[in-house]
């Protein structure tokens, strides 16, 4: 009997104690309302920054700032991964993203050349900052102002500009200034051409009653500048539409591709009355475009809208420089969203610590690069700023421009290739993103390597360049590289 009750005991004992443990076990109902407290607490800085968007226009922008902004804020890019903002051509979503935004964070003088639309079609207020605000532009070092503009210069550009040129096209011209005939037909440059290179055309001109020839041609000028005009012989007249004669502004001294006879006349809009006269043939070969006419390849757009008249735009390649990025783009954050003033001001002088820190690791790096390698030789001028911290000297660009959308010619490429035997630079260097032709035609003339692996003005969505720090230190990884 007492084994019995023992027995029963202990069973029930037991059953109280398995009883208690799943009753200490969470339920499938209970477990998600605890999950979602945790999610609710992780998020809700994320809530927070529901109410202000952040909108960069670059990858390296939009990750300078989301430093600043750490998880209060997220920061996204107008510009996806590998775009370049000198070529880029906005989308119509672009306008939606903008019009969206509670603060729009740019670099500044002149970079966005895009960006004045896309404000205009989205319309609305937010703020606007200009990274690069409190720092004084770098200049080219060739201004215009310190250009050639004698007789002696000219006449040689225009040389320059006719060589290796032939006729290829032929115009009757007109026996008298009103019946003169348009020296390019409606139909000759299509889009995408460029009616002002300069280029030669046989002029077939009208015999005259002293036994000469002579013939009209009518040329249009689209804006006030200086118009070369060139012949192989007899003398040249130009009249406005009013009749009156024009003096030229510099008579050129010429020789080449035929023409021996020219001058510099300036033009404002309008058509004018271009007469040859006093020849002895009955055709002459004849040039007439402005004095700055630039050779473009076929396809190519001109880009005078890209000059960057402001200066030079690439400071964030001087990490020095970006500490003043930080300082703006943390005052556009407060101005927009002033509750989170404590954490920008936080998140700012920690960033500043990591950028004196790459600045310190650069010049570790380049240290080991002997001084008289320190040369640099890029596809267009970005590197200025780059340069005067670092101590390198910039032998010269393929592209003599701040922007990778312009153009060179064929004696300024002459000029680089001498440069770069003169100097002995290494290397040349250009952004992934770049058109290399030429860089790579230079380098078959001048035996040097080219790299072409730099990211000089995007992220990448991953390695290399995830970040705006990992950009820099790949970038001078990779010129220390190239100059050893």
């Amino acid at each position: 009997m007492k084994n019995r009750l023992f027995s029963i005991v202990v069973l029930l004992t037991l059953a109280a104690l398995f009883l208690a443990a799943c009753g200490s076990a969470p339920s499938a109902d209970s477990a998600p309302a605890a999950e979602s407290a945790t999610e609710a607490a992780v998020k809700e800085p994320a809530a927070e920054a529901a109410s202000i968007k952040v909108l960069a226009s670059t990858t390296f922008l939009a990750d300078i700032a989301q430093n600043v902004a750490g998880d209060r804020v997220v920061v996204e890019s107008l510009l996806p991964f590998g775009a370049d903002p000198h070529s880029y051509q906005a989308a119509p979503t672009d306008v939606a993203k903008i019009a969206e935004s509670n603060l729009l964070i740019l670099n500044g003088v002149e970079y966005e050349h895009f960006i004045e639309t896309l404000l205009e079609n989205a319309g609305g207020e937010r703020v606007i900052v200009e990274s690069a605000t409190g720092i004084e532009p770098r200049q080219m070092e060739e201004e215009h102002a310190e250009e050639d503009h004698s007789p002696e210069a000219h006449s040689k550009e225009v040389c320059e500009q006719l060589e290796g040129k032939t006729a290829e096209e032929e115009i009757q011209t007109g026996a008298d200034a009103a019946s003169a005939v348009e020296l390019h037909g409606e139909d000759e440059h299509a889009e995408g051409e460029h009616a002002h290179e300069r280029e030669i055309v046989t002029l077939k001109l009208n015999a005259q009653a002293d036994g000469t020839f002579a013939g009209y041609v009518l040329l249009d000028s689209e804006e006030e500048q200086g118009y070369a005009v060139t012949s192989a012989a007899g003398e040249i007249v130009v009249t406005d539409a009013a009749g009156a004669t024009l003096e030229a502004g510099q008579i050129l001294t010429i020789d080449c591709e035929g023409m021996t006879v020219g001058g510099v006349y300036k033009l404002p809009v309008g058509e004018y009355v271009v007469a040859v006269t006093g020849v002895d043939s009955e055709s002459v070969v004849f040039s007439a475009a402005p004095m700055h006419a630039h050779e473009h390849e076929e396809g190519e757009e001109g880009h005078e809208g890209h000059s960057h008249e402001a200066g030079d735009p690439h400071m964030w390649l001087d990490p020095n420089l970006v500490i003043t990025y930080v300082g703006n783009i943390r005052d556009g954050l407060i101005e927009a969203d002033p509750d989170g003033a404590e954490t920008y001001n936080a998140n700012a002088e920690a960033y500043i610590a990591q950028l004196t820190d790459l600045d310190k690791w650069i010049v570790e790096q380049v240290d080991t690069v002997p001084a008289e390698r320190r040369l640099l030789v890029t596809n267009h001028e970005a590197v200025g700023y780059f340069a005067d911290r670092y101590g390198f000297e910039v032998v010269g660009a393929v592209i003599p421009s701040l922007s990778t959308e312009a153009t060179t010619s064929a004696k300024e490429m002459a000029e680089l290739i001498e440069q770069i035997k003169a100097t002995g630079a290494p290397a040349i260097f250009l952004g992934e993103v770049e058109n290399a032709d030429l860089a790579n035609q230079i380098a078959d003339e001048t035996g040097v390597k080219v790299v072409d692996t730099l990211q000089l003005e995007t992220l990448t969505d991953g390695e290399p360049a995830a970040t705006y720090i990992e950009m820099m230190k790949y970038n001078v990884t990779q010129i220390v590289e190239g100059l050893k």
